[in-house]
């Protein structure tokens, strides 16, 4: 049986971003400035794989706390990629 005191504290954790150290590491590099990069900046800059920073900018953008905004054209590819920033207000 679960405690009531446990089913209470696992629901009130919707109300709350909860940020993994992954997604930390990556907001770190937006800063105040309204600064924007790519998800490839992003794993340049952090070292992380190109898969896992997907998944956390995915998990980001989905809580509201990063969003796309412009594009980038990548001068090696040529092709388009989408501009990250922090929403405003967040």
């Amino acid at each position: 049986m679960i405690a009531h005191t446990s089913v209470e504290a696992y629901h009130s954790l919707s109300h709350f971003h909860y940020v993994q150290p992954k997604q930390a590491e990556i907001l770190a590099l937006f800063g105040a400035d309204g600064a924007t990069f790519t998800r490839q900046q992003i794993a340049v800059l952090t070292g992380m794989p190109i898969n896992c920073v997907c998944g956390r900018v995915h998990s980001l953008v989905e809580a509201g706390i990063l969003e796309e905004k412009g594009e980038h054209l990548d001068p090696v590819t040529h092709k388009r990629q989408k501009l990250l920033r922090l929403v405003e207000g967040v």
